[in-house]
């Protein structure tokens, strides 16, 4: 590739865009839309002109694999933005295996799509949770925004709901009380489950349904969580900003505060949950999964958790 722009000043060194306009008008033929020929186009130019003065029918896959992993990396692309890079040189050098201008099947065809790297689930510690909790309740018992975020907040905990899980409850799901309430739970795929909760989660619960203020819209009125100020059915939104507010209020580190979702509690919960020495059958069940892999997961942290702990003490 070169080494610098300067080079590009020396005609020896002149990108040939030759091919590009081919291949471009090629995908024009095939019908592509305006704005692929166009990324596509753009995609390859860049490809033809880091590689000057080497043919691009000479890469190697080795040479096109460095590429984009240089490219990305440099620049911080996203996977989207390097599996459409990859595309774009796949069709450019299908495009030469069909004018017959290199051997079938090219440099490109088996290179692997990028898969993105499984990012860490945001975890926080079992103290951060109570400060949260513990400033919830340091508020007045009548403040019907307190009253909601621990119920709201609570079953995202205790119960490991998916914010989008707690906040689609209704009215008709919640039976029993005030020791233990169940709950029916409709997941995002449409999946039915059912959920019990005791504790301090049935109390937050059963407090927040005797002060949940009446909807102003009818179709409002079978949901659980109705925003106490605009009496509309709270959204997902408010749900993720109020928390960050919630974790500043309550003392948390800034970083911790600023990361912090409804999805960082159901992760804690199994966390917490799987250094109790729970195993896999029981975190799922727990967790209301059907899969033993996301429960092996927060046991598998667990137990690294505790080898790094017990090598320090030695």
């Amino acid at each position: 590739m070169i080494d610098s722009p300067d080079a590009l000043s020396d005609p020896e060194f002149q990108p040939d865009y030759d091919p590009v306009h081919r291949f471009s008008a090629w995908l024009e033929r095939g019908g592509k839309a305006d704005a692929t020929v166009e990324a596509y186009h753009a995609d390859v130019a860049d490809l033809v002109r880091a590689f000057t003065p080497r043919p691009t029918m000479e890469l190697l896959p080795s040479d096109l694999s460095d590429y984009l992993q240089a490219r990305a990396s440099f620049e911080g692309w996203s996977v989207p933005t390097v599996r459409r890079h990859l595309q774009a040189i796949k069709s450019f050098y299908r495009y030469l295996v069909t004018e017959e201008e290199i051997r079938a099947p090219g440099p490109a065809e088996l290179l692997a799509e990028p898969v993105p790297e499984p990012r860490a689930p945001h975890i926080i510690d079992q103290s951060d949770v109570a400060a949260i909790f513990g400033y919830l309740e340091t508020r007045p018992k009548t403040d019907p925004a307190a009253a909601m975020d621990l119920a709201l907040y609570g079953i995202a905990y205790h119960g490991a709901l998916l914010i989008s899980e707690a906040i689609g409850l209704t009215l008709d799901a919640v039976r029993g009380g005030p020791a233990v309430i169940k709950l029916d739970v409709i997941g995002r795929r449409g999946e039915e489950s059912q959920l019990t909760l005791d504790g301090d989660a049935a109390s937050w619960m059963g407090a927040w349904l005797a002060i949940r203020p009446a909807p102003a819209r009818e179709t409002d009125k079978r949901f659980v969580f109705i925003h106490p100020r605009t009496r509309l059915h709270t959204s997902r939104q408010r749900a993720w900003d109020r928390l960050k507010r919630l974790a500043k209020a309550a003392g948390l580190d800034e970083d911790v505060a600023e990361r912090i979702t409804p999805h960082t509690l159901r992760h804690s919960y199994a966390a917490h949950l799987a250094s109790r020495a729970l195993d896999v059958p029981a975190l799922r069940a727990a967790l209301r999964q059907r899969s033993p892999r996301h429960a092996s997961k927060y046991i598998a942290r667990a137990e690294r958790e505790v080898s790094r702990d017990t090598a320090t003490d030695t």
